[in-house]
C-alpha cells in the first residue's frame, strides 16, 4: 500500500534533499574560496570540473535506472512467493515445490545479472575518483610555477587546489 500511495519514495526523496543541499552548497563554495583566495589558478583548474562532475552524474543516473529494475525483478520474485505462501496447501498437495522453487530462482536470475551491473558500475565510479589525483598533480605543477615566476605563496597554492580539488569531488 505505501508503495502504490508513493509514501516509501517521498520519504526516500526527503532525504536525498539534504545530501543534495550539502554537495552542492560544498561545490559552490569551494570554487568561491578558490576565486576569492587566488584566482589565478582556480581560472586556470576550473575546466576540470568537467571530469569531476560527468561522472558522479553518469553514475547517478545508472544507479537509478538499475535500482528501479532491481526492484522490478525482486517484486516478481516476491510475488511468486507470495502467491505460494497463500496458497501453501495447494501448492502441497499437487507436489509443486520444485516448480515452484525453479519459478522463484528464475525470478531471482535478473535480480543478480542486475546487481552485477550494479557492482561494475560502483566500480568504475570509483575508479573515476583518480581523476582528481590527475587533477590535484596538475594543480601541483601550475601552482610551483606560479610560486617560482610569478611570486606566489606556496600556501595560497596548496590551499587553493585541495579546494578545487575536493569541492569538485
Amino acid at each position: 500500500f505505501n508503495s502504490i500511495c508513493g509514501i516509501n519514495s517521498f520519504f526516500q526523496f526527503k532525504s536525498q534533499v539534504p545530501n543534495f543541499l550539502m554537495n552542492a552548497s560544498m561545490f559552490v563554495g569551494s570554487y568561491i574560496v578558490a576565486f576569492a583566495l587566488f584566482w589565478r589558478l582556480a581560472i586556470v583548474g576550473f575546466p576540470f570540473v568537467v571530469l569531476l562532475v560527468i561522472p558522479g552524474l553518469i553514475y547517478g543516473k545508472t544507479m537509478i535506472r538499475l535500482a528501479r529494475k532491481i526492484r522490478e525483478e525482486s517484486n516478481k520474485a516476491g510475488t511468486i512467493a507470495e502467491q505460494a505462501i497463500s496458497s501453501i496447501r495447494t501448492v502441497y498437495s499437487f507436489v509443486g515445490e520444485s516448480k515452484t522453487i525453479n519459478a522463484f530462482s528464475d525470478a531471482l536470475q535478473g535480480s543478480v545479472k542486475l546487481g552485477l551491473r550494479q557492482g561494475l558500475a560502483k566500480g568504475l565510479a570509483i575508479g573515476s575518483k583518480g581523476a582528481v589525483f590527475a587533477i590535484w598533480s596538475f594543480m601541483c605543477y601550475y601552482g610551483s610555477r606560479l610560486v617560482m615566476y610569478h611570486g606566489a605563496k606556496g600556501g595560497t597554492v596548496f590551499a587553493v587546489g585541495s579546494v578545487i580539488c575536493i569541492g569538485g569531488s
